[in-house]
């Protein structure tokens, strides 16, 4: 597997990361025409469903399912990872850029084990669960000296860059912070200096 790289990008200073071996991850949906939806696996190709493990990567957290036996969210390693653990965090200069390697670590938090299940139909339960996992891995993860920020996003259908229609998010740590994250880092602070109160408090108070 290629590795790669996070580069600074030269015009407005933020760190890019630079992945190849994600364009060998698999296409779930397949754009038919502009006139045909796009279409999914079905659970017996699904390498997120129950009975697939042997399609996944390294499960690494398994949590319970309040209503039936067996699991409900299930942590993996992404098969095809933006990031990898096994790098480190030197600066260089490659040409006119100044790059890293591609350390951090990228998991996949399959949501459910129903291929057709989605957040927005959950049991409050289950979103809870689901909530659960991230905060254990965000803690797991942010332990190692060398993470410095967890990211947790959830791309769903095509057109937000779904690979894989089974319901899942992902989580992506790294050893660097970009420069917008440092910014509300700032701006957080000089409330505190100001106020002597969270801006984040103050906000969830006033809503």
């Amino acid at each position: 597997m290629q590795s790669g790289q996070i580069r600074l990008n030269k015009v407005t200073k933020e760190w890019v990361i630079y992945a190849p071996s994600r364009r060998k991850r698999p296409q779930d949906f397949q754009q038919q025409s502009r006139q045909k939806q796009a279409s999914g696996i079905l659970p017996r190709d699904c390498p997120f469903c129950p009975g697939n493990e042997h399609k996944a990567e390294s499960i690494v957290l398994e949590m319970p399912s309040r209503h039936h036996k067996g699991w409900q969210t299930r942590v993996v390693l992404n098969k095809f990872p933006a990031l990898t653990p096994n790098e480190h965090r030197e600066r260089s200069k490659n040409g006119i850029y100044l790059m890293m390697p591609g350390y951090g670590q990228h998991e996949v938090i399959i949501e459910s084990p129903d291929h057709y299940q989605d957040l927005a139909t959950m049991s409050i339960e289950d979103v809870e669960t689901v909530i659960e996992t991230y905060h254990k891995r965000y803690v797991t993860l942010m332990q190692a000296h060398k993470n410095m920020m967890a990211i947790i996003f959830r791309n769903h259908g095509m057109k937000a860059g779904a690979s894989l229609s089974h319901p899942h998010s992902q989580m992506i740590v790294t050893g660097m912070v970009p420069q917008n994250i440092r910014v509300r880092e700032q701006e957080a602070q000089r409330y505190y200096d100001q106020w002597q109160r969270c801006v984040y408090c103050d906000i969830l108070e006033f809503v």
